[in-house]
C-alpha cells in the first residue's frame, strides 16, 4: 500500500528527480550564493551572522565570479591565438624550408643523402641505426671543415651485409676537448601542406611530416 500515492507517479518523480541530480565537483558562484543563502535562513536569531563575517562571504563570492570570468576570458584569447597560429601556419605552403632531419631512406640498397652544418672545423664521427635504435654501422669522419657537408652511407652495416630497405637514424657527433656533442642533420624542399595534428603544428615536405619547430630556415624560392 503506497497511502494514496500511485507506485507509476511514484516511480517517475523518483526518475526525474535522479535525472536532475547533477553532481558538481567544483563550487561555483551559483552554488556559493545558495549556500550563503541557505546560512542566512537557517542562522540561530539569538546569534546572527556577524557583519563582518557577511561581508567576507560576499567578498569571498564576488572574488570567485571575478575568477570565473577570468578564466573564461583567458580561454578565449588561447582559442584566437590558435586560430592566428593556424593562419600564420598555412601561409608556410608552397614556400621552401629547411628542416632539421635526422634519418635517411635506404631504397634498394641505395641511400639518400645525409645533409648537416658545421659552425666550425670539427672531429665527427656517425652511426647509423635500425628501427629498433641498434647501430649498425659506424665511421669516424675525422676532421670535417665548417659549412654543409654531405655524407652518404653504403647501405651496409659494419660487417659489409647490405642492410633491408626502410628508414634509418643517423646519429651525426662532434668532438672538442673530450667533449661529444650530437649534431642535427638537414633537409630542404617545398612545404606541400601544414597538419595540425593534437595541438601540434607539422609541415609536410617530399611527403614527410616534421614539426613546425624543426624548421630551420624558411624562404619564398621555390
Amino acid at each position: 500500500m503506497f497511502n494514496g500515492i500511485e507506485k507509476n507517479n511514484l516511480y517517475l518523480s523518483t526518475s526525474e528527480a535522479s535525472r536532475n541530480k547533477t553532481i558538481k565537483k567544483e563550487l561555483d558562484k551559483d552554488a556559493f550564493l545558495q549556500l550563503l543563502v541557505t546560512q542566512l535562513k537557517y542562522q540561530d536569531p539569538t546569534s546572527p551572522l556577524d557583519n563582518k563575517e557577511l561581508i567576507a562571504q560576499m567578498s569571498q563570492l564576488s572574488t570567485t565570479e571575478q575568477i570565473m570570468n577570468m578564466s573564461k576570458s583567458f580561454q578565449g584569447m588561447v582559442d584566437s591565438q590558435v586560430s592566428l597560429q593556424k593562419m600564420q601556419a598555412s601561409s608556410l605552403i608552397g614556400k621552401s624550408a629547411v628542416v632539421e632531419a635526422n634519418t635517411v631512406q635506404l631504397t634498394q640498397g641505395v641511400s639518400e643523402n645525409f645533409t648537416y652544418n658545421l659552425e666550425k672545423d670539427s672531429v665527427i664521427s656517425i652511426e647509423i641505426q635500425n628501427a629498433d635504435g641498434k647501430t649498425v654501422y659506424s665511421e669516424n669522419l675525422g676532421t670535417v671543415k665548417k659549412g654543409v657537408s654531405t655524407y652518404l652511407w653504403n647501405g651496409r652495416d659494419n660487417s659489409g651485409t647490405n642492410m633491408p630497405d626502410g628508414e634509418y637514424e643517423v646519429k651525426l657527433y662532434s668532438y672538442e676537448n673530450g667533449k661529444k656533442t650530437e649534431v642535427g642533420g638537414l633537409r630542404g624542399g617545398k612545404v606541400e601542406a601544414v597538419q595540425f595534428i593534437d595541438k601540434e603544428f607539422y609541415v609536410l615536405i617530399d611527403g614527410k611530416r616534421y614539426p613546425v619547430k624543426s624548421i630551420k630556415e624558411i624562404s619564398n624560392i621555390a
